[in-house]
């Protein structure tokens, strides 16, 4: 006996009910967070995704779900056969929420078929504690915002490897920055503690890395220590940096003594030489740092380790030519200090070396690095092509030897880069002076910030500097 059937009476293929129970994320490594932990971290999705489930022939299905809510699962009929299924939640630089990417696959060969979807994501999450902060940190990169609120915590989801900077108000009433580059599956947590005292947030790990972060607040009422914003590695070309410069979203830098006349210009982001520009009529005996006007950017080049130098000068170099000639010619500004008499050389303790200076108020401004007696100097300068004697404003215990400075963009706060002078135990330090108004810097309100040996690289002597 044989039987067929019409066109109309096709046999109906086998379907199965697939029930979608939860969302797993990839981790991206072994945790590294604490197992007797606090707090427990839990994701927050976009309230929508769509689910395609696309079958070997070709055919797809959709279905929606809220990968924040599994208390009912799911469920979507599909006949039975092989299915590749994605799904890509929106995603912006900056998110409230966590931003997925759903992929796996499924073989449907039963009535009844239960599934935990895959997901993975280049995004990282930062999170501070309420403590001792009067409100949510302000995102002021890569775009302006706030940081979304739980009950404990201030958080945001940030795309791998974009660089956050945050402006954090303290309880207190001082606010600062804080700013590092976001890291994909990793969980970034800062703690403000008013002492060392206060009990410490762990969280227990789930799927991201845990790096957690605790700034104490030091006598000032500011963090004690600072972070880089960001860090890159040198080409090899500028392996001696002693100064770096912006310029127009342009950095520059340049070597110490014993290199070439030579401006490197590199890659902000990754540290890349992208140019070299010869300056042709002057030699580099001991340059040390870089300043620059709206105009000309200045070379510092005063290095004086012997102290016996009688030939210290500043190269003002024109900034359109900087900005697009391989060769530049310096004018030069000769000085001396007025408190100087002896260039003899003999006395290695002597007050009279420099690495550091800056533009303000139309004029460079000077710092000393005092090996005798630890403080630093601060002169005055006229940008004037011309034979000058700097004029000496005032002295500072720096506790240290300064060998970088800096103004911020709106020339409000004067910063000061330097290390202890006490061997294997030194610690490097930076020194900020608050709201100047006038060419007296050290008057204003100060605040130091030290930081321990090898907690980023610093190369003592030189004013390597983190941006």
């Amino acid at each position: 006996m044989i039987f067929s059937c019409g066109e109309k009476q096709k046999p109906i293929p086998k379907t199965g009910k697939v029930s979608i129970t939860g969302i797993e994320l990839r981790a991206a490594g072994s945790p590294s967070g604490r197992t007797n932990a606090t707090f427990q971290w839990e994701h927050v999705f976009n309230n929508q995704l769509q689910l395609t489930f696309t079958e070997s022939s070709g055919e797809s299905f959709n279905i929606a779900l809220d990968p924040n809510d599994f208390s009912t699962a799911y469920s979507i009929d599909l006949p039975f056969g092989t299915y590749e299924y994605s799904g890509e939640s929106n995603a912006q630089p900056i998110s409230t929420s966590l931003p997925v990417s759903v992929s796996g696959q499924l073989i449907v060969d039963n009535a009844v078929e239960t599934l935990t979807i895959k997901a993975s994501s280049d995004y990282g999450l930062f999170t501070f504690s309420k403590s001792n902060l009067s409100g949510s940190p302000k995102i002021l990169e890569p775009e302006s915002g706030v940081f979304s609120s739980t009950s404990d915590f201030y958080y945001s989801y940030v795309k791998d490897d974009l660089l956050l900077k945050a402006e954090l108000d303290l309880s207190n009433g001082n606010s600062f920055r804080i700013g590092t580059a976001s890291r994909g599956f990793t969980h970034q947590h800062y703690q403000i503690s008013s002492s060392a005292t206060e009990p410490v947030d762990t969280f227990q790990p789930n799927d991201f890395e845990i790096s957690a972060e605790r700034l104490i607040l030091g006598e000032s009422g500011y963090p004690a220590n600072l972070y880089p914003y960001q860090l890159a590695e040198l080409n090899p070309a500028t392996n001696e940096t002693s100064g770096l410069q912006w310029i127009q979203g342009r950095i520059f830098s340049i070597n110490d003594s014993g290199n070439s006349a030579e401006i490197q210009e590199i890659n902000a982001e990754t540290g890349a030489l992208v140019r070299t520009i010869k300056v042709t009529n002057v030699p580099n005996v001991d340059w040390e740092d870089l300043t620059a006007s709206p105009t000309h950017l200045f070379i510092g080049d005063f290095g004086n380790n012997a102290g016996n130098r009688t030939d210290l000068k500043i190269l003002k170099i024109s900034i359109p030519a900087l900005l697009v000639q391989d060769e530049v010619a310096a004018d030069v500004i000769e000085f001396s200090y007025p408190d100087q008499s002896d260039f003899s050389g003999a006395n290695v303790d002597h007050n009279f070396d420099c690495e550091a200076m800056i533009f303000w108020e139309n004029q460079l401004h000077l710092f000393s690095k005092n090996r005798g007696d630890g403080q630093t100097k601060h002169y005055t300068l006229s940008t004037t092509v011309d034979k000058q004697i700097a004029t000496l404003t005032e002295t500072f215990d720096a506790k240290g030897l300064i060998t970088g400075a800096d103004v911020t963009p709106e020339g409000k706060h004067v910063v000061l880069l330097g290390y202890e002078n006490q061997g294997v135990s030194s610690r490097c330090f930076i020194w900020t002076f608050a709201s100047v108004s006038s060419s007296v810097f050290f008057e204003r309100r100060k605040s130091v910030f030290p930081w321990e040996s090898g907690q980023f690289g610093t190369d003592r002597g030189h004013s390597n500097r983190s941006r």
